[in-house]
């Protein structure tokens, strides 16, 4: 499945539903996602006195998850995150890698590597709600090449090491990337990367896979939803909340594997004086029909 298969960050589309929904408590909001996500087209979803369409509720989760993310407050957004970036090059190339540096690094990583993730299903529920909004896909689609393209800037630049000293080499290579996206902070909202500059850095996102009109954005959400689903049941809850089922022997037919399944969700507890009854209760009918 490639990029986000990991689910790292699904929880924010349970979420987006409690968002759209205040009243939906988490565990409604998950079954609502997944019935959302997995449901036939015609499907209607029933819930807070409402009937919803699929279609509907994918619309809803998308806006959601882009409104949450970064485009309530696009300006803003964008000068913090380029600001971070440019702290995070200069702290990582300036001299002694402090754990309080490379910590500074892992958290911006993570906190964009989320909003990439939350603006990629934004934009998977609402291709997939059918929406022929052509100017938000492309401000969604932009918004991602930027965040890979930072994402990539940070690994390109910044050594992967901690309380270790930096070279007067290292510092010299980052010096202008810092300046760059000190640059970039004064362009404001609509900053961009040239093409020259995408290739030189190895930063150049315009042409994924995942961002064209070929890829199959529904597909995606399916897949992503039911790799959600295989980690929650194989992670218990409470002791005893769920059952192990171990993966099918080599060469065991299908006709077997539900035989073996049935028998796992089937099991007792030996109960001897359930057992004493029934034994008794077949020797009371043998003795019946003896004298019948």
């Amino acid at each position: 499945m490639g990029r986000y298969s990991e689910c790292t960050y699904f929880h924010t589309l349970y979420d987006a539903v409690e968002q759209c929904f205040p009243a939906v408590g988490h565990n409604d909001a998950c079954t609502i996602l997944r019935e959302t996500i997995l449901a036939p087209d015609d499907y209607e979803l029933d819930f807070n006195d409402s009937t919803y369409t699929k279609y509907q509720l994918l619309s809803l989760i998308g806006h959601t998850l882009s409104k949450s993310c970064i485009l309530n407050n696009k300006e803003e957004t964008h000068y913090n995150i380029l600001e971070t970036a440019a702290n995070v090059i200069k702290h990582m190339n300036d001299g002694y890698i402090t754990q309080e540096n490379y910590s500074e690094k892992q958290d911006f990583l993570e906190d964009i590597s989320r909003k990439e993730f939350m603006l990629f299903a934004a934009l998977a529920c609402t291709k997939a709600a059918e929406e022929d909004d052509t100017m938000f896909f492309g401000e969604l689609v932009l918004n991602i090449v930027r965040f890979r393209e930072l994402k990539d800037l940070i690994e390109n630049y910044t050594p992967n090491t901690v309380n270790e000293e930096t070279t007067v080499q290292d510092f010299e290579r980052a010096k202008p990337i810092y300046k760059m996206l000190k640059s970039l902070q004064s362009l404001g909202y609509n900053y961009n990367f040239s093409a020259k500059e995408r290739t030189s850095l190895d930063i150049d996102h315009e042409q994924d896979e995942d961002l064209t009109g070929r890829f199959n954005f529904y597909n995606w959400l399916k897949r992503l939803m039911l790799l959600q689903l295989r980690k929650e049941v194989s992670l218990p809850i409470t002791k005893g909340s769920y059952v192990n089922i171990a993966p099918p022997a080599e060469n065991v037919s299908h006709m077997d594997r539900i035989a073996q399944l049935r028998g796992i969700y089937n099991k007792r507890r030996f109960d001897r004086n359930r057992f004493n009854m029934l034994e008794q209760a077949k020797d009371t009918s043998g003795n019946n029909d003896e004298e019948g």
